[in-house]
């Protein structure tokens, strides 16, 4: 995790980005997010601590300004093959919403996908 030593958040007290309530619809939490959205909105390295959340599937405390709901969501949304605009910059496989590891064209399966159809 190299990229927390660029973090716009690392002078600041961890204690901002886990609220006491897990409940995402709550004012407390809402005051959270507020108060870490122009933090996150400049840091440097939001799209790699979103990345590295949704990677290790963080189900607790705001990472680049999102939610446990949030981040539940992105992860349903690419399970349905739909990519994040802020997280998967990279294309993604149509068929199984894996990010691609060099580029690729959006619609173009993987190779595991390719196989697949093949048979």
């Amino acid at each position: 995790m190299t990229w927390q030593t660029d973090a716009a958040c690392r002078d600041t007290n961890p204690e901002l980005f886990f609220p006491p309530s897990e409940d995402d619809t709550s004012t407390i939490v809402a005051r959270h997010r507020i108060a870490v959205a122009p933090i996150c909105g400049v840091c440097p390295v939001a799209t790699e601590c979103l990345r590295w959340a949704l990677d290790t599937g963080q189900d607790y405390g705001l990472w680049a300004a999102t939610t446990p709901t949030d981040r539940r969501a992105i992860r349903r949304a690419r399970l349905a093959g739909v990519p994040d605009p802020v997280a998967d910059v990279e294309p993604m496989c149509s068929g199984c919403a894996l990010l691609f590891p060099m580029p690729a064209v959006d619609g173009q399966l993987c190779a595991a996908c390719t196989e697949r159809t093949l048979l």
